[in-house]
């Protein structure tokens, strides 16, 4: 009886922990806060490009539904980070032909060798997956770490399934979660050295009873930028993330921001996404704590299993 009770009770302490390893065995996830729980969010987004040159007074409009957005692939990298290059590959085959758009974050605080990424960029980067590459890695800033659709997580150069062709495979193919519904809209016009972005995101909701924000960016890039002094032999960096502008939607679920044109490494060849996180803010009943009913059976358990193993007192 105390082996069947020691093993019931090892099954229902285990169990949650079995599950959760078998839903996240192809990454990780990417979302924490500063005291290491789990964050439920994520980034959905689309880009387009903009002629820098042609002072396009009439201007672009676009409009898209959630489940027309592409996946969001955000990656962390360096012009000497030579995994970076490997991983690259594997994922632009995991790709192939599938609608994504890839956003590369290049290491720029303390960084001599890398000419890319700003302020702005390190700033989105760490306070966005600083604590999931930090619980990973040991650090907020590891190259290469990637991210799908702000949710999922790869960091470094090894898999967590049998081979990293899997676990972007996997990732890549999961979809929409299901919780967002809605559009997002971006209006953009130039006048001489300024852009107008005109972003409205008001229709856009998550499907929750629980509380929830949304937070609108607007990112400039940078398509390609030759550096042949990269030590990763590249020579052509794409998708280079120059800034990441917040937009103050505290108050509002649309607005109006005027943003400088911004320098370009070379070329004419800018692209600009409007992409929004969004986090759910649980209640305190939505803690990662076992309901009351498992708490009332583990107790059960042991003190069955402690009455069973104290010595029975023999009444003479």
């Amino acid at each position: 009886m105390r082996v069947i009770l020691a093993v019931m009770m090892s099954a229902v302490i285990l169990l949650p922990l079995q599950v959760s390893a078998a839903t996240e065995q192809f990454w990780d996830h990417a979302r924490y806060d500063s005291d290491g729980l789990q964050v439920d969010g994520g980034t959905i987004g689309f880009t387009t490009h903009w002629n820098l040159s042609s002072n396009n007074d009439t201007g672009e409009n676009h409009s898209y539904n959630v489940d027309e957005m592409p996946i969001l692939v955000e990656i962390y990298t360096a012009t000497w980070c030579t995994n970076c290059v490997t991983t690259q590959g594997i994922m632009n085959e995991a790709i192939g032909d599938s609608n994504v758009e890839i956003i590369h974050y290049h290491r720029h605080w303390f960084e001599p060798r890398d000419p890319f990424g700003s302020n702005s960029t390190e700033e989105r980067w760490t306070n966005t997956y600083g604590h999931a590459v930090t619980l990973n890695g040991g650090a907020p800033r590891l190259a290469p770490t990637k991210v799908v659709d702000g949710e999922r997580m790869h960091y470094g150069s090894r898999a967590n399934s049998d081979s990293l062709m899997d676990d972007y495979t996997a990732s890549l193919s999961k979809g929409p979660n299901g919780l967002l519904n809605g559009n997002i809209s971006l209006n953009l016009h130039q006048v001489e050295d300024f852009i107008i972005f005109d972003w409205d995101i008001s229709s856009l909701a998550i499907a929750t009873q629980e509380e929830y924000s949304l937070e609108p960016w607007i990112l400039l890039i940078e398509e390609e930028a030759y550096f042949p002094d990269g030590s990763n032999g590249l020579e052509t960096y794409e998708h280079v993330l120059l800034e990441a502008l917040s937009l103050d939607s505290s108050k509002n679920s649309s607005g109006v921001i005027e943003v400088p044109l911004p320098s370009l490494w070379d070329g004419d060849d800018l692209k600009v996404a409007l992409l929004v996180d969004w986090l759910v803010e649980y209640s305190p009943s939505g803690s990662p704590l076992p309901p009351p009913s498992i708490v009332y059976l583990l107790t059960s358990l042991a003190v069955s299993y402690t009455h069973l193993t104290l010595p029975t007192k023999r009444i003479v």
